[in-house]
């Protein structure tokens, strides 16, 4: 305080009942810039305008709560994992769609042969009734038709250069730093996100290689490799369905291919031949592609969907795969696991193991013992008895295979989707439509999928057993 010689340490997340539990003596946790291995981006949807009319709207207040949430994800994992330093872009605030753009369109080369006109903006052909409902409507649903309108490259600008500025300012007060960077899209984010890294070039450019002689295509690429996409409440399924294209892995380097050909789990798919999957087979052609500029190829090592079943607006992207492939994989519910601490960890521990942080609908079923066919000489078999013989048939081994791999060069874990299920065996899906869309950054699940994956080592040998697919 001024005038009373008390200094302190400020830091993010911290939490006062921690302190108090430790004597008081200091604020507990802190972490050096240098021991942090990760750094999270995360990518707004709509609706921050409104902030600048209701404070409490502002979208930084949700990420530092998210920001906690994951410091206390990463104290249930173990003691030694550093949170990840999780930053906002709020790109809204860099964009103005009022007077100003209207000057500019005015002036373009489209409107060079119309009769000398004034222009007009948003605010002149809003009526004056019911301001507060029209003020809402403004300010938090119009994003979307901006973004489907001639303004799309604007803002896919303001999203560029903000992240790059965060990135810029990070490595400013952290030189030296060699982490890896994570980006998390929610909403209208998620469709940027995807449309800015489709672009992205497999290589990104060095660090302030733009210059004022860049050109637009340049100024939308990013200045840093993104390891890992986190979507929440996405509807780029949606998007990639209008586009009519399917999502497809960027092939970041043959030696990642071959290290995922190899290293795929083969516990759930007893009918294929283990040693088609040699990755001496396989075309890195047939996979992916290992180039920028197609849509719905993405520039990152990981793409993680995250659904809320009560969410309107989110898609699944398993199907945008391949659909045949997708409805083989059993839906992944998230759940934080239960690790108990003191004495009843010391008493239960060796009996009772903590709960898988994914869960499996339906269970599996423990295959029953094969019976003996009987036939009469009279009756034919019946069709339920050759069906298996006839889908082993008709399946396309290869084609299965080359899709499974695609799908674990796009997330190791195999799988894309990771569904939130709403809390309580009491609440209803139809009432949690209200907050479904917006309370991804209050869940405990998504906070410890988004920690343990950004935390964890690189490969497919080192995914988390209860995060991989399954098939039914």
């Amino acid at each position: 305080m001024p005038g009373r010689g008390v200094e302190g340490v400020v830091r993010r997340g911290f939490d006062y009942d921690d302190w108090l539990r430790a004597g008081g003596k200091g604020p507990q946790g802190q972490w050096n810039a240098q021991d942090i291995k990760h750094l999270v981006l995360v990518v707004h949807g709509i609706g921050q305008k409104l902030s600048e009319r209701v404070e409490t709207f502002d979208f930084t207040y949700a990420i530092n709560a998210f920001r906690v949430l994951m410091a206390k994800q990463h104290e249930v994992m173990s003691t030694w994992h550093p949170p990840s330093a999780v930053l906002p872009i709020n790109w809204r605030r860099k964009i103005n769609f009022d007077y100003e753009d209207a000057a500019t369109s005015s002036s373009s080369d489209e409107n060079k042969a119309a009769p000398v006109h004034r222009p007009f903006a948003l605010s002149d052909i809003t009526p004056n009734t019911i301001p507060t409902v029209r003020n809402i409507i403004s300010d938090v649903l119009l994003d979307i038709p901006y973004y489907l309108s001639k303004h799309r490259s604007r803002i896919l600008h303001a999203v560029a250069a903000e992240a790059n500025r965060v990135y810029r300012l990070w490595m400013r007060n952290n030189p030296g730093w060699q982490g890896k960077i994570s980006v998390i899209g929610h909403s209208l984010g998620s469709v940027i996100a995807v449309d800015i890294l489709s672009r992205q070039p497999t290589v990104p450019p060095p660090l302030g290689s733009q210059n004022e002689n860049s050109s637009e295509e340049d100024e939308l690429l990013l200045e840093f490799p993104v390891r890992n996409l986190f979507l929440a409440g996405s509807p780029v399924g949606f998007f990639l369905l209008l586009n009519r294209t399917n999502l497809m892995p960027r092939i970041m380097s043959k030696e990642r291919l071959a290290a995922i050909a190899k290293n795929m789990p083969n516990s759930d798919d007893d009918d294929l031949d283990v040693d088609a999957l040699d990755p001496a087979d396989l075309d890195p052609d047939s996979i992916g592609i290992d180039h920028g500029g197609v849509y719905g190829c993405l520039a990152v090592e990981n793409i993680y969907n995250v659904v809320h079943t009560s969410d309107p607006i989110a898609y699944r992207l398993n199907p945008c795969v391949d659909p045949e492939y997708a409805e083989k994989l059993r839906q992944a519910v998230l759940s934080v696991p239960i690790i108990r601490s003191g004495i009843f960890g010391r008493l239960f521990s060796k009996d009772k193991k903590p709960a898988s942080p994914v869960q499996r609908h339906p269970p599996r079923r423990r295959p029953l013992p094969p019976r003996k066919a009987t036939y009469s000489f009279t009756r034919a078999p019946s069709s339920s008895s050759i069906t298996p013989q006839i889908e082993l048939e008709t399946r396309d081994f290869g084609y299965e295979k080359i899709v499974k791999t695609r799908m674990h060069c796009l997330n190791e874990n195999g799988q894309i989707d990771f569904v939130l299920q709403p809390r309580g065996a009491l609440e209803n899906q139809y009432i949690s439509i209200l907050t479904a869309h917006s309370g991804y950054w209050e869940s405990k699940e998504f906070a410890y999928l988004v920690a343990y994956e950004c935390s964890r080592q690189e490969g497919v040998e080192h995914t988390m057993k209860s995060f991989r697919a399954v098939r039914i």
